[in-house]
């Protein structure tokens, strides 16, 4: 508003109107790259997200990736020691019963004659009064087993 507005009789032109405020239109190109520039920005921060999403991503997945190996690892190893230790204990098994393996005719010579039950010097009807074998003495006609 100027000085000549604010006085009550005009000077200069009287048939000329009064001012009046005029504002400049918005530039619809300034603001469609002023949108575009913020956009731009946006999606530049969020391309960062993401690759910081990605690398944590990775990050995870090679930790459990390695705890999955030494896991599997482990187990193989398991499985191994006790692979092992079945072989050895099929070997001493197999070791024992071919040292003990004995004829029948080794049998009868270190035996008694075999009795019946009900015939044996150990065997009577009342359980409690059976003695402890170490209280028993070696019976007659039997012979200790020789040592191995």
């Amino acid at each position: 508003m100027s000085f000549a507005d604010l006085m009550p009789v005009r000077i200069g032109i009287l048939n000329r109107p009064a001012r009046k405020q005029r504002h400049r239109a918005i530039d619809e190109v300034e603001r469609q790259r002023a949108l575009r520039y913020g956009a731009d920005l946006l999606i530049k921060g969020l391309q960062l997200q993401l690759a910081d999403q990605e690398a944590e991503h990775a990050d995870v997945i090679a930790r459990i990736d390695a705890r999955h190996a030494e896991i599997v690892e482990g187990l193989e190893q398991q499985i191994a020691d006790l692979e092992r230790r079945l072989a050895v204990g099929v070997l001493a098994e197999s070791a024992a019963a071919r040292t003990q393996e004995l004829s029948i005719a080794e049998i009868r010579q270190y035996c008694v004659k075999p009795v019946p039950l009900h015939q044996a010097p150990f065997a009577t009807v009342d359980p409690g009064r059976v003695p402890p074998t170490w209280a028993r003495g070696n019976d007659e006609g039997t012979q200790p087993l020789p040592a191995a």
